[in-house]
């Protein structure tokens, strides 16, 4: 981040409701979801647990200072309940894989303005269909527009588990359902987590939403097993699922083993750190599996990542070694 030195005299600058001086920072996390990116500065308000990063919709230093006071005046009179319907807040959406070692993928994301569009996927084959539970209708709007512009997915929502529970029928309508861990009913276990869930039903997990990163690691606490916390793009929030939907429609049976496989296999890349060939420990794997006669799919359900990153890595493969076919490439490294 990148602090922003106000050039006003002393008493001068904007205070926020509590009385201390507003900080205005540029953030990192609006680059590809808001129109000014990176350089748009943002204000943190409030007082924690409710302090967040609300983005200023400028890159000029001066009108952030004015517009943050603004905010900071209309927090105070209005609160976070009516404020939040008209402002945007960043927020981090972490998912809940596995609870044995605690491993999460989360993002940082923004709410929208009530008058703002927002973006619904719909439903269809070969798309990972979603469903989400959240009571707070602000964040339900946006993690249905964000969630809806991952690749393959399309996402619904509703406000509470009623209709969940008194439509069984949905629960085969969609592949995976997203409970916030700090629903009552998700806290009083009336959601069977995936392992435990029936084949024929969604598989469930729990997701928190956090004003930034520093209080997902904030809330972690009293975990015997360890935790894995990864921070990930928004189209690769469900990257942990990807291999047990590489066929196009999500296989119940593989999801538990490959969520397990997926966490180990980042502790077992050596950090990407380049190997003999000028190849990392990643890439040596596709090509061991190139060997052995199996096409991207089984390659992606074999190493629990997406047949998408496989073309990936093959692209940087194939430029290493100056080959331009797999056979090549696998014939050029062992030549090494």
């Amino acid at each position: 981040m990148s602090s922003l030195e106000p050039k006003v005299a002393a008493g001068q600058y904007p205070k926020s409701g509590s009385g201390s001086p507003l900080s205005l920072t540029c953030r990192k996390y609006g680059a590809g979801l808001r129109e000014l990116g990176n350089r748009e500065w943002s204000v943190a308000l409030g007082e924690p647990p409710m302090r967040w990063f609300v983005p200023l919709g400028t890159t000029d230093g001066l009108a952030a200072r004015h517009s943050a006071a603004a905010a900071a005046a209309d927090l105070a009179e209005r609160g976070w309940e009516r404020l939040g319907s008209v402002l945007p807040r960043e927020f981090a959406l972490a998912v809940s894989w596995l609870e044995a070692p605690m491993a999460w993928t989360y993002v940082s994301l923004f709410t929208l303005p009530t008058n703002a569009p927002t973006l619904v996927a719909p439903l269809g084959t070969n798309r990972l269909r979603l469903a989400l539970i959240e009571p707070d209708s602000i964040f339900r709007a946006a993690l249905i527009h964000w969630l809806g512009r991952i690749p393959g997915v399309s996402c619904v929502g509703w406000p509470s588990e009623q209709i969940w529970f008194g439509q069984p029928r949905r629960r085969t309508e969609f592949d995976v359902l997203l409970v916030n861990r700090y629903a009552p009913a998700f806290v009083a276990g009336r959601f069977k987590p995936a392992r435990n869930q029936a084949a024929d039903a969604s598989l469930v997990f729990g997701y928190g939403l956090y004003p930034t990163s520093d209080d997902i690691f904030a809330s972690v606490s009293g975990v015997d097993a360890g935790y894995f916390l990864r921070r990930r793009s928004l189209t690769a929030l469900l990257e942990p699922l990807s291999a047990a939907f590489s066929s196009g429609q999500l296989v119940p049976a593989e999801v538990p083993r490959t969520l397990r496989r997926y966490f180990q296999n980042l502790f077992t890349l050596e950090a990407e750190t380049a190997t003999a060939g000028g190849l990392t420990t990643r890439e040596r794997q596709i090509l061991a599996c190139i060997q052995r006669g199996l096409r991207d799919k089984e390659i992606a359900t074999s190493l629990g990542i997406s047949p998408l990153t496989v073309h990936t890595h093959l692209k940087h493969v194939f430029h290493k070694l100056g080959a331009h076919t797999r056979t090549e490439a696998v014939v050029k490294f062992l030549e090494k």
